[in-house]
């Protein structure tokens, strides 16, 4: 039967293990010191002081005799900023622009002889409604759009595609119906009650 190792053997070949682990973990410790220890020192210390300021040359003004300098309130400094020359390409000022609303269109942008928000009354089918410059119609099928308006007529188009004759739009004198058969079979009776430019 073999021997059991005695109590004192045991410790013995505990204490000689921890001895060679902490010789292997001593190593890496020192390594890890040696490349951060001066960062961790130099933060602990504070590092180096700050540069001292540099006295800027104030701007002096002379007043004439009985004449007094702006005045403000007591501890206000004066305003030595020198104004730089702007570079080439530089912007020199901003100023602001008047804005515009995005929902108007401009004057004259809708052709001559359209003027600001322009709107026709559109007949279609015997159902009447108001229909704005690029708004589409009849409302419960929107097939068509408004393209422009004059005093006598108003210039229809598609909403998408184009009439089966090439054109984009076709123009319809006020008081005068047009009917159009789209190519499913339906018909409709468009017809141009009024316009206002």
């Amino acid at each position: 039967m073999a021997k059991k190792p005695s109590e004192a053997a045991l410790r013995a070949a505990k204490d000689a293990k921890q001895k060679k682990l902490l010789i292997v973990l001593v190593v890496p410790f020192i390594a890890l010191l040696a490349w951060q220890g001066p960062k961790t020192l130099k933060a602990l210390q504070g590092g180096s002081p700050p540069p001292p300021p540099v006295a800027l040359p104030t701007a002096t003004t002379a007043t004439p005799t009985g004449a007094s300098g702006p005045t403000g309130p007591a501890g206000d400094l004066p305003d030595t900023d020198v104004e730089l020359d702007p570079l080439e390409g530089q912007l020199v000022s901003f100023s602001r622009f008047a804005g515009r609303d995005p929902f108007v269109r401009p004057l004259g942008s809708l052709g001559p002889t359209t003027v600001g928000r322009a709107t026709a009354t559109i007949e279609v089918n015997g159902a009447s409604e108001n229909v704005g410059i690029n708004d589409p119609f009849p409302a419960s099928d929107p097939t068509f759009k408004l393209v422009s308006v004059t005093d006598s007529a108003a210039k229809i188009g598609l909403v998408s595609g184009s009439f089966s004759n090439g054109d984009g739009t076709i123009t319809i004198n006020v008081g005068e119906t047009l009917v159009l058969a789209a190519d499913d079979g339906a018909n409709y009776a468009i017809k141009i009650v009024s316009v206002t430019t």
